[in-house]
């Protein structure tokens, strides 16, 4: 009986050290032909934002496999350099992928996944943030919805906001401060959003700007979309809707 246990011992471990090796040959990361492929390609014109899907894109195959973009190789006689050659390379494949042929052609014999995307960061970055966040703060400035549905509006508008804060954060250190300029540029986008509505808005406008304290322009879009969707449904007009605005708002403070 004893023999036997001891048999069925060390085919257990056998099994199990074949399970481990097993899985240890699997691959942790896509391979090599692999294709990863966005609905934007690099052009001259869109570097900003097709930087950011290409990030989602990747992070979204391995979360690993972000750290080439910004991580130098390891030594090349170190036991990981193999592998992480072979994620160099995936990686690589995958930005040359999503560039325009006629800018790809001339990228591909950087060295490296960051070599690569330093280059394009120098080529399409470098010394135009001012000039962009120029250009984005009139552009949030001058936006109109335009008879435009409320939500295509909102999510250009919010597209604007987002790459302003991305080129343009909160300079402030200290908490108090922070929390100051926040609200200040909280009620820049307030602003913003309420200007730019069509004319049959004046009535919820004028309501929202009444309120103490003012509120943030995500609670005035969702009560605007509320007294919309109201008016379309129940057939009220704007009109009817002073002191409704009201409460949407604190509803939507409250949640």
């Amino acid at each position: 009986m004893s023999g036997d246990g001891n048999s069925g011992s060390v085919l257990l471990q056998q099994l199990a050290n074949l399970l481990k090796r097993g899985l240890n040959s699997q691959p942790q990361n896509p391979k090599l032909s692999e294709n990863l492929q966005i609905n934007l390609k690099l052009n001259n014109q869109n570097y900003a934002l097709w930087t950011r899907i290409i990030r989602v894109a990747i992070g979204g195959k391995s979360k690993t496999l972000l750290s080439h973009l910004t991580s130098d190789p390891p030594d090349q006689n170190s036991e990981e350099y193999e592998q992480w050659e072979q994620e160099d390379l995936i990686v690589f494949s995958w930005l040359i992928q999503n560039i325009e042929p006629a800018l790809a052609g001339n990228l591909t014999e950087y060295p490296t996944t960051k070599t690569l995307w330093d280059a394009l960061a120098v080529t399409y970055s470098s010394g135009i943030d001012k000039l962009q966040t120029f250009n984005l703060h009139v552009k949030a400035n001058d936006i109109k919805q335009n008879d435009s549905s409320l939500e295509v509006f909102w999510i250009t508008l919010q597209g604007i906001w987002g790459e302003i804060d991305r080129i343009d954060p909160n300079p402030m250190k200290c908490p108090e401060d922070i929390k100051t300029y926040s609200k200040i540029r909280s009620e820049q986008k307030l602003f913003q959003f309420l200007n730019a509505l069509d004319r049959r808005y004046v009535p919820i406008k004028r309501e929202i700007l009444l309120l103490e304290p003012l509120p943030s322009a995500e609670a005035a879009y969702a009560a605007v979309r509320k007294e919309a969707a109201h008016q379309s449904i129940l057939g009220a007009t704007i009109n009817d809707t002073r002191g409704i605005v009201a409460g949407l708002i604190a509803t939507e403070t409250e949640g």
